[in-house]
């Protein structure tokens, strides 16, 4: 059966229940430390995430240059035509790029791509959210900041926790049954460890959404509809372009046994492009005074069209462009 409208409506609501629940939270509550719970989810709770998803799967060349090649094309062209913009619309600061291309691929998207395509589609979510996540505070620090702080860029712990994923998941470890044992027990804390972090994202994102302020609707709203209708459109082009040069084959038609893999690859490109910006550009543009009013207007009105957008859009791509049953994971 064919993953139809109600069923992507019925993977894509409990992300937003769980924010909506967050944000109830907050108007009741306003004493709670989100820095500190930031702090938890940026340190312990994320990096586990990103470890235990990665450290139980084959990798791919295929997959990382996809996925990689995606992230970079996906960002410069929006920040071509972001550029344009601010050309014609007269505004000044590097800080208002961020906004637009960089895609909150954690907080929503990382629980998304579990209701819609499992752990495989998780796992792959989380290598497009870690080259995300590394040029947003590179790229990101200097176009606020015009300072490039190298070393910043070796102090965010994902970036660790993804190289011992990787390297567990590639490399084969002959050990002795006693710390085989050890290890898997360390294994299982890791594993749930990173469970806790998809709803502490989801319901941190909702609390934050409290203390966003809309000061500029005008470019807050051009600014969002750029990353959320701009991004899928330049994310389907891709998928054409891949297949077209064989780097998606389809030669063979769309058996879900030998594509299973590239078509979840495919969904995962899509679905974190048509992602609202993410809380940390705004959280950069404040901490450098650069646009910060129109950063978190763009965080905001953003965060509220995808509720009808990723719907559409998710629908629109398994009809039009993979034309195929996707594997479905609702029950």
């Amino acid at each position: 059966m064919n993953m139809d409208f109600f069923s992507i409506i019925q993977a894509v609501i409990p992300s937003f229940a769980i924010v909506f629940l967050g944000y109830i939270y907050s108007v009741k509550d306003n004493t709670l430390d989100l820095k500190s719970i930031a702090n938890l989810i940026y340190y312990i709770f994320s990096p586990c995430l990103v470890f235990s998803s990665l450290a139980r799967r084959s990798f791919h060349f295929q997959e990382f240059l996809m996925i990689g090649f995606s992230v970079i094309v996906l960002i410069f062209s929006l920040m071509a035509i972001t550029w344009v913009y601010m050309k014609l619309a007269r505004i000044k600061g590097g800080g208002f790029y961020l906004p637009i291309i960089f895609m909150a691929t954690g907080n929503i998207a990382l629980p998304m791509a579990f209701f819609l395509y499992g752990n495989e589609g998780l796992a792959k979510a989380i290598i497009f959210h870690l080259i995300n996540v590394l040029f947003l505070y590179s790229m990101g620090v200097f176009l606020v900041s015009r300072q490039t702080n190298f070393k910043e860029f070796f102090k965010i712990p994902h970036l660790y926790a993804a190289i011992f994923g990787v390297i567990v998941a590639t490399v084969n470890f002959q050990l002795s049954p006693g710390i085989t044992k050890y290890f898997s027990l360390i294994g299982d804390g890791i594993d749930i460890l990173g469970k806790g972090a998809i709803p502490m994202l989801i319901i941190s994102l909702g609390y934050s959404l409290k203390r966003t302020r809309v000061a500029d609707l005008k470019h807050g709203m051009a600014g969002a509809g750029m990353r959320i209708l701009l991004g899928p459109a330049i994310a389907f082009g891709l998928i054409v372009f891949y297949r077209y040069i064989g780097l998606a084959p389809i030669e063979q038609g769309y058996d879900l046994v030998l594509f299973t893999d590239i078509r979840t690859t495919e969904s995962i490109i899509i679905l974190m492009s048509a992602m609202p910006a993410p809380i940390a550009s705004f959280l950069l543009n404040e901490k450098f005074d650069d646009c910060p009013e129109k950063a978190a207007s763009m965080v905001l009105i953003g965060t509220l069209m995808v509720m009808i957008t990723i719907p559409v859009i998710i629908a629109f791509s398994q009809q039009y462009i993979f034309g195929v049953q996707l594997p479905t994971f609702i029950e």
